[in-house]
């Protein structure tokens, strides 16, 4: 027998990620962030939270720290 997957309420899933209950709720209203839906209760699949955040990943672009020492050494020259 599989072990019975881990569930995670709005108000957990808030503190884990450091957000409001509001922008849970939010964002299940706009389908935003994965959940199940537990006869009228809303639930989130730890793992699904876990491979969602991996993929909020934004890497920075080439040359953009360029752009941020030039920036950043112009004002020491002034």
């Amino acid at each position: 027998m599989t072990e019975l997957e881990t569930f995670l309420d709005a108000e957990q899933v808030a503190k884990l990620l450091g957000l409001s209950i509001a922008t849970i709720r939010k964002w299940v209203l706009i389908r935003y962030i994965p959940y199940k839906k537990i006869g009228r209760a809303v639930r989130f699949s730890s793992e699904e939270i876990r491979e969602w955040v991996k993929t909020r990943t934004v890497k920075p672009a080439e040359g953009k720290t360029m752009l941020f020492e030039t920036s950043r050494n112009e004002g020491e020259n002034k």
